[in-house]
């Protein structure tokens, strides 16, 4: 992905000429210059400007005099939403560090959190990976006072990622907001919360960008895994549940929910890596599952144990290693992970970037490799 190194001025457009097109035929090609050039340009414009807002491209395309092809605007619209849920716009790499907290009781307990190492993504390859499978919003809900948009969405059959928003005018009443929650299980419901939140049949972690938060609006992540009833085929659509408090105090719920469907009935492809054992996995670009059951030589007890695995790591083509998992290196590149599944022998989970199953090589898992066509 390039980087502007200065900004550039709108008005002042790049230097575009005849040249930089290729010949006018039925299936136009652009020419990489332009695309470059063009990238540059709307992005900054987008960014002076509310990044919801569709005007700015509009006012674009019209300032240039140009036509975008459908497929420069698809990654300019998208790719804030990939580098904020699978890149390093708003979470940070952090190195493995023990954190010691008051247990209330007058003494402490201490926890060591893992190594997280948070990359950039190459928009453009993100674009040919997921991007047609992306739904941008906005989807809104009002709960009383308060409105929760989910923003951009995007699943396979296993997982789901989405961007919401929270706000209300007089305070948000929904999270803690603190910063050790995202590096934990996720953020705690306030004791006045106003409502509670999740996609059907899914266990989810919870980013919240503290950063953004200021009391009336607050930005966050969700990483949603279909470990209960799961997987929700191609085609099927998410459906969003939203509980509204009756009695805060008392932690009490509507029984009846606010049923939301999510517009994101395209799920990514999976690929399936099998091992000589008998194990079987299949990954997305940005989820894997595990069966826990086959192949990995664990007791009939243990297959129902997360802690089972220990390692996990995917070689790609060009030699260099995504090291997903090493407990005993204190290593956890996820966004979150989770036992479970209809037979309860399953482990999911949803990286912390965006992988390309086709540059893979073998998944290690435990020390056997896995494979795909095997």
């Amino acid at each position: 992905m390039e980087h502007l190194s200065e900004p550039i001025n709108i008005c002042n457009f790049p230097d575009w000429t005849v040249e930089d097109f290729d010949a006018i035929k039925e299936d136009h090609v652009f020419s990489n210059r332009y695309r470059r050039a063009m990238r540059k340009t709307v992005r900054h414009y987008r960014r002076s400007f509310s990044r919801r807002s569709s005007f700015p491209v509009a006012a674009t395309a019209a300032v240039a005099g140009l036509v975008l092809p459908v497929f420069v605007f698809a990654a300019v619209m998208h790719e804030d939403f990939f580098q904020n849920v699978f890149g390093d716009s708003v979470r940070k790499s952090i190195e493995a560090h023990t954190e010691t907290y008051d247990n209330g009781e007058g003494g402490q307990y201490s926890v060591t959190y893992p190594l997280r190492e948070i990359i950039p993504v190459d928009a453009d390859a993100a674009e040919a990976l997921i991007g047609d499978a992306v739904y941008e919003g906005p989807l809104s809900v009002t709960i009383d006072d308060h409105v929760l948009t989910v923003n951009s969405a995007v699943r396979d059959e296993n997982a789901i990622v989405l961007e919401f928003t929270i706000t209300c005018d007089s305070g948000v009443r929904v999270f803690d907001v603190d910063e050790s929650s995202n590096e934990a299980k996720g953020p705690n419901l306030v004791e006045d919360a106003a409502f509670r939140f999740y996609v059907d049949d899914t266990a989810a972690m919870i980013y919240l960008d503290t950063k953004q938060a200021d009391g009336c609006s607050l930005h966050g992540y969700y990483y949603g895994l279909y470990v209960f009833d799961g997987p929700l085929a191609d085609g099927e659509i998410p459906v969003l549940k939203v509980y509204r408090s009756i009695d805060p105090a008392h932690g009490l719920w509507e029984k009846e929910p606010l049923q939301v469907e999510i517009p994101a009935s395209k799920a990514v492809a999976m690929t399936t890596f099998t091992s000589e054992t008998g194990g079987v996995l299949e990954l997305s670009p940005f989820s894997l599952q595990l069966d826990l059951a086959r192949g990995l030589d664990l007791y009939d007890y243990a297959v129902n144990d997360p802690a089972n695995l220990k390692t996990l790591s995917i070689e790609y083509t060009d030699g260099s290693v995504y090291q997903v998992l090493d407990k005993g290196g204190n290593i956890e590149n996820t966004s979150y992970i989770c036992g479970g599944g209809k037979e309860n022998s399953s482990l999911s989970m949803i990286f912390n970037r965006l992988i390309d199953p086709s540059d893979i090589t073998k998944v290690i898992v435990n020390g056997i490799e896995y494979t795909e066509g095997h």
